[in-house]
């Protein structure tokens, strides 16, 4: 499980830490540890659904051991605790400088790989900076999400199964590592050359997905020296589109 994987490369550092503050809005979430690092989710709100919205360790979090929150991402079942364990994980991801991928200085996940000429692209969930940047290939695209979609271009995941493997370009939403449904997607890519975790969840530790048919981590590293906006921006509601000028865009081989 990739999951697993992310915990066993990060556990020796969280022993050190724990946590300094927390910040949970409607779009994203935020976890700042004790040594000034941060890491950032998404929150997956229409999955919270009608259940209690409270969290396992609500009110006791700060100065909690970072390594047992992180543990919420291995063995949480509310969506808003896996979460809270992927941000302390994605907190002390430490990528390696060499494995950035350099695309005329873009580091966008888009520009991350090449997409021929006729070839068809999966993107699952609904990505909307990625699927803005495909318009070109709009022809050849294929969106698959879980909530019901009135979009005639839009599939419901109980397609993924049959259409996936048709796909050579496949762009999926690292919120499936919330979700819990990242290992089944990836059964049926198995036709993809390219895959590209993509998302403010997306946790750069590429050899943790060594193996997995993933070839591209397209993230955020986000940086101490914002930590005031970041923190500010997730408590005040911000998405991704505005906060992620507080972060870096990167992109990493696995």
């Amino acid at each position: 499980m990739i999951l697993e994987k992310i915990f066993d490369l990060a556990e020796a550092t969280l022993m050190e830490r724990t946590i300094r503050d927390v910040r949970i809005g409607l779009e994203l979430m935020a976890v700042e540890l004790d040594n000034g690092a941060i890491g950032v989710t998404y929150v997956l709100r229409n999955e919270v659904k009608h259940v209690c919205g409270s969290m396992e360790h609500s009110g006791n979090l700060i100065g909690t051991k970072a390594v047992d929150v992180a543990k919420l991402a291995l063995t949480a079942s509310s969506v808003l605790d896996k979460a809270m364990g992927l941000a302390v994980l994605n907190a002390v991801a430490n990528f390696s400088q060499q494995q950035k991928i350099k695309l005329k200085n873009q580091t966008d996940a888009v520009f991350s790989v090449e997409i021929k000429e006729g070839e068809k692209i999966g993107v699952v969930g609904h990505i909307g900076p990625v699927i803005q940047r495909l318009q070109s290939h709009k022809d050849n695209m294929l969106i698959f999400e879980r909530d019901e979609s009135k979009n005639p271009n839009v599939y419901m995941e109980d397609r993924e199964e049959e259409l996936l493997p048709t796909c050579q370009v496949v762009f999926i939403t690292s919120s499936t590592l919330i979700n819990g449904t990242i290992e089944q997607v990836l059964t049926y890519c198995k036709n993809a050359r390219e895959i590209v975790m993509v998302g403010s969840s997306t946790p750069l530790y590429p050899e943790a997905f060594e193996g997995t048919g993933v070839t591209v981590l397209a993230g955020t590293h986000w940086t101490s020296n914002h930590r005031d906006e970041i923190l500010a921006g997730v408590s005040q509601c911000m998405g991704m589109k505005q906060l992620v000028r507080f972060g870096e865009k990167v992109s990493l081989a696995v």
